[in-house]
C-alpha cells in the first residue's frame, strides 16, 4: 500500500516534518509513505496512491490518484477539498477533528478576559512606561465575563471545548447546532436551531464562530446579524473567514455598536495592510494562529496511525466526514 503524505504550507506550522513522517515509516515498515513537499511533487505522486494524508490536495492531484480509496486530512477543515468528487468515486474521508479543539478554546477564552480585563489598554500603558489607573474607570473600566451569556454558532467538537472553558468561568452558554432536536451537548446550557440565530444574538453577550464553512454558514453573520446585537456584545471568529462580513464588522465597530471583536480567521489570507481592523482598539487580531500548539503533529500523527491501523483491519474509522454535509 501506498499512502501520500502532502502536508505542506507557507506556514510552517502546517508543514509535517520529515522526522513526522519517519515516525509513520518506522511504525509501519510494510507501507510505502510517498512524501511530497510541494504541488508539483503531489502531482508527480498522486497516480501512485492508494491513501493520502494531506492538508490540501487540488482537484487536478486527486483525479489523477485513480487508486486513491481513502483521504484523511491532517487539519479539521475539508471544504476546501472536491468533496462532491470525492463522493462520487465512493472515497472515504477522514479528518483531525478534535487535534486543536483545546487549542482553540484556550485561545478563545484567553483573548476574551484580555478584553475584558483591558490588558491591550494597560499593555499600551507599559509600553509608553506611564501609570494611569483612571484610564480604567467609566467606560475604559473592566468587566466581568462571569455573569455573561456565550452564544456558540457550532455545537462540534470545537464549540463543546469552548463551552466547557466558558462554564468554568461562569458564563451562561447557549448553542447553535443544524439539528437541535439531538438536545444539549455538554456544557451547553440551551440550544437553539439555525431559525433561530436571531434569539441567539438578542441575548448573547459574547457570539462565537465555531462552525464549518458550508453554504448554509456563508457569512450567517452580516450587518442585519450585527444590528441584532447587544451594542456591547464581542464578536468573535475562529472558523474560517467565509462565515462573517469583515467590511460590516468593521463598519459596526467604528460606530460603536459592538464592544470588540476577536478574530483569528479571515476572508483573506493574510488580512491586506489596509484593512481597518488593524487598527481599532477594542479588536485582537491574530494570523490564523489560534490552533498552534506544541505537539500538534504528534497529536496528528497519532491520530492518522490509529486510523491507518483500522483502515488496515477494514475496521471503522475514527472522524469519518459526512461528505453531503461538508464536515
Amino acid at each position: 500500500m501506498n499512502v501520500l503524505v502532502a502536508i505542506h504550507h507557507r506556514v510552517t506550522a502546517w508543514a509535517i516534518s520529515a522526522a513526522h513522517v519517519d515516525i509513520l515509516r518506522a511504525r509501519f515498515p510494510h507501507v510505502t509513505f510517498l512524501h511530497a513537499v510541494d504541488r508539483e511533487a503531489d502531482l508527480a505522486m498522486a497516480p501512485e496512491a492508494d491513501v493520502a494524508f494531506t492538508l490540501a490536495l487540488s482537484k487536478e492531484a486527486i483525479a489523477r490518484a485513480a487508486r486513491l480509496r481513502w483521504l484523511h486530512a491532517s487539519g479539521h477543515a475539508v471544504s476546501h477539498f472536491p468533496l462532491a468528487e470525492l463522493a462520487a468515486r465512493d472515497i472515504i474521508v477522514t479528518n483531525s477533528r478534535g487535534v486543536q479543539a483545546v487549542a482553540i478554546a484556550e485561545h478563545v477564552i484567553g483573548c476574551l478576559l484580555a478584553l475584558a480585563r483591558r490588558l491591550p489598554d494597560t499593555l499600551r500603558m507599559q509600553r509608553e512606561h506611564a501609570w494611569r489607573p483612571n484610564e480604567l474607570r467609566d467606560a475604559g473600566a473592566p468587566w466581568l465575563v462571569s455573569g455573561k451569556t456565550i452564544g456558540i454558532i457550532g455545537a462540534g467538537t470545537l464549540g463543546q471545548s469552548i463551552a466547557a472553558r466558558a462554564k468554568a468561568f461562569g458564563m451562561t452558554v447557549v448553542g447553535m447546532r443544524r439539528d437541535p432536536s439531538r438536545g444539549c451537548p455538554p456544557h451547553v446550557d440551551a440550544v437553539v436551531g439555525p431559525a433561530d440565530r436571531d434569539r441567539l444574538l438578542a441575548i448573547a453577550d459574547v457570539v462565537v464562530l465555531a462552525a464549518p464553512s458550508t453554504p448554509e454558514t456563508e457569512r450567517i453573520l452580516d450587518a442585519d446579524a450585527f444590528a441584532r446585537m447587544k451594542p456591547n456584545a464581542i464578536v468573535v471568529n475562529v472558523a474560517r473567514g467565509s462565515l462573517l462580513d469583515e467590511a460590516a464588522l468593521a463598519a459596526a465597530l467604528t460606530a460603536g455598536k459592538l464592544g470588540g471583536a476577536i478574530l483569528d480567521v479571515f476572508e483573506t489570507e493574510p488580512l491586506a495592510a489596509e484593512s481597518p481592523l488593524w487598527d481599532l482598539p477594542n479588536v485582537i487580531l491574530t494570523p490564523h494562529s489560534s490552533g498552534f500548539r506544541e505537539g500538534h503533529f504528534d497529536a496528528v500523527v497519532d491520530l492518522f496511525s490509529e486510523n491507518l491501523r483500522r483502515y488496515e483491519r477494514n475496521e471503522p474509522l475514527l472522524n469519518v466526514v459526512d461528505l453531503s454535509a461538508g464536515y
